[in-house]
C-alpha cells in the first residue's frame, strides 16, 4: 500500500455521524474479524472525543502501551500511524519521533474523522503492524457497508 492509498482510505473511511454505539459495533466487528479469520489475539481501542469508548484485550493480551503509543501518534499527526510509517520509510521525516517512547512509527492506528475533523482514533495491536492497519481498514469498510454509519 502506498502513502497516497492510505490517505485516500482516510478520506473514504471517514464519517458524517459516529457515536459511542457505533464504536461498540466497530469493536465487535473487529473481534469477529479476528476470530473468523483465525488471527492472533489483539488489543483494540476506539477513542472518541478524548474518551476511550471501546477497549478490549483479547485473551492472552496484557498491557496497553502499544495502544497508547499508536493513539498518541494519530493524535499528534492527524493521520494513520501506517501513513507516518510509510512517510518515514520513504523520506526519514519522523526519525526524531522514533526516539520518543510515547509514540510509535508503525501501523495499527487510524484516525476517526467525523465531518472532516479528527475526533478520535481506532487502534489495533498484536499482529504485524501492516496487518493491524489492514484489520482496521477491513472492519471500517464492513461497518460502512452495513449502512449503520454514514
Amino acid at each position: 500500500m502506498t502513502k497516497e492509498e492510505v490517505l485516500q482510505l482516510e478520506k473514504e473511511l471517514s464519517f458524517q455521524e459516529f457515536n459511542n454505539h457505533d464504536a461498540y459495533q466497530l469493536g465487535q466487528i473487529i473481534v469477529d474479524h479476528i476470530e473468523k479469520n483465525h488471527l492472533k489475539n489483539v488489543r483494540i481501542r476506539i477513542v472518541l472525543d478524548k474518551d476511550i469508548v471501546f477497549q478490549y484485550l483479547m485473551d492472552g493480551k496484557k498491557g496497553v502501551i502499544w495502544l497508547d503509543r499508536k493513539q498518541k501518534t494519530v493524535e499528534k499527526y492527524g493521520h494513520s500511524s501506517y501513513y507516518i510509517y510509510l512517510e518515514n520509510e520513504e523520506n526519514g521525516t519522523y526519525q526524531e519521533d522514533e526516539k520518543d517512547e510515547s509514540l510509535v512509527i508503525c501501523g495499527g492506528g487510524f484516525p476517526l474523522i467525523i465531518r472532516g475533523e479528527l475526533r478520535g482514533s481506532i487502534l489495533v495491536s498484536g499482529l504485524v503492524h501492516d496487518e493491524d492497519h489492514q484489520v482496521i481498514v477491513d472492519c471500517l469498510r464492513k461497518l460502512k457497508d452495513e449502512g449503520t454509519c454514514k
